[in-house]
């Protein structure tokens, strides 16, 4: 009897294990497209000898439903291209970058503050490589908005007053940290950018 509960709880966890190590295999194949798209979309991506100026936005009547793909997220830097989703729920955030919905926040390349949200397991697990000056786009809607990190900073998981509105226009990216801890992460790591250019694209 003893021996059979062993083994049930053997295969249990087993199948467990597998289980996760697919999810996490799935989420990584769906949201690391194309390395050298991403390097190529702009030959300026790092560049930071100047900061320019900020932009206002652009406001469009565009209202996703919740799961919708709204766009997607491109960081040269760590040769990424991840689908952004509307939402920031589990299912959501397997498919990709989630979308913050309320808070006062706006979508991408709107004027106010855009919130997205990844794990730091996949989407955004080399989110610690980015630099200060380094460009990243998203490309919704027919256009591309550029934005530039300022800086990066921590706060306890608890923490709400990084998902608020903002009067200018830019973006914040939020993971789990510390990046190789195990288990539940105590602290989010933020990386704050400017909307600094928005570009209709000219195959629109």
């Amino acid at each position: 009897m003893i021996r059979t509960l062993a083994v049930s709880l053997i295969l249990i966890g087993g199948s467990m294990v597998a289980y996760n190590a697919y999810q996490w295999w799935d989420q990584i194949h769906i949201a690391v497209k194309d390395p050298e798209l991403a390097m190529a979309i702009a030959e300026d991506w790092n560049n930071r000898e100047k900061e320019p100026s900020k932009e206002k936005g652009t406001d469009l009547s565009f209202k996703p439903e919740k799961g919708d793909q709204i766009g997607e997220l491109v960081i040269p830097r760590i040769g990424a291209a991840l689908p952004i989703i509307y939402g920031t729920d589990d299912p959501q955030l397997s498919k990709g970058v989630g979308q913050y919905i309320g808070y006062g926040t706006v979508l991408p390349g709107e004027s106010g503050h855009s919130v997205l949200a990844g794990h730091r397991e996949t989407t955004f697990r080399r989110a610690g490589e980015l630099k200060k000056g380094d460009k990243i786009y998203v490309k919704m809607k027919g256009y591309t908005h550029t934005y530039q990190i300022r800086k990066t900073f921590i706060v306890d998981k608890d923490d709400r007053s990084v998902i608020v509105a903002h009067d200018q226009p830019d973006m914040s990216l939020i993971t789990c940290y510390p990046f190789n801890l195990v288990g539940s992460a105590p602290e989010r790591y933020i990386i704050r950018a400017d909307l600094i250019e928005s570009k209709k694209n000219s195959d629109s």
